[in-house]
């Protein structure tokens, strides 16, 4: 393949010029995904902006559930872009699964924040991860404001219902 040749070639050639993003794309267009994975890794060793290749990695190793390399993805991401929702969806799902709860609730407070359309699944998670923590009251903030949301949102109720049985508040 052409694009493997020109990468060899100039591995280190960053920029919209580079061959890195021809090839990530090509690779996924021909359904090739740890070709894909290992070109995106190379493109985002040699290019510290190359938030398209993070945001990618990000799905990539999400759905193979590698949270490493999604948060190191993340973080690369963010230091280059910190306004935008993505990179925090993908750090608090990632955070929450190795069990680092205080990256998770930073993270959905952060989309929070960013006021995403998704406030609450937002709410939601954090209610969950307050009510683990043993914040009962921010846990039971937290969850109102996804019923607020969506009101017949049925893990935030069955939430609501497991704080208020926690809190000897009846099951109302």
């Amino acid at each position: 393949m052409p694009l493997r040749r020109l990468v060899e070639l100039y591995p280190s050639q960053k920029g919209a010029g580079s061959a890195h993003r021809p090839l990530a794309a090509a690779l996924r267009a021909l359904g090739d995904t740890s070709g894909e994975m290992e070109a995106l890794r190379r493109w985002a060793e040699v290019d510290d902006e190359a938030t398209d290749a993070y945001l990618r990695l990000m799905e990539l190793a999400s759905a193979a559930k590698d949270w490493p390399l999604v948060i190191a993805s993340c973080e690369r991401f963010l230091g280059v872009n910190p306004l935008v929702p993505p990179p925090y969806r993908f750090l608090a799902r990632a955070a929450g699964a190795t069990g680092d709860d205080s990256t998770a609730v930073i993270a959905w407070r952060t989309l929070l924040q960013l006021d995403v359309p998704e406030r609450a699944e937002a709410n939601y998670e954090l209610a969950r991860l307050m009510f683990r923590r043993g914040d009962r009251d921010a846990a039971r903030r937290h969850v109102l404001l996804a019923l607020e949301e969506t009101p017949r949102f049925r893990e935030a109720l069955i939430l609501l219902r497991e704080i208020n049985a926690a809190t000897g508040g009846g099951t109302q």
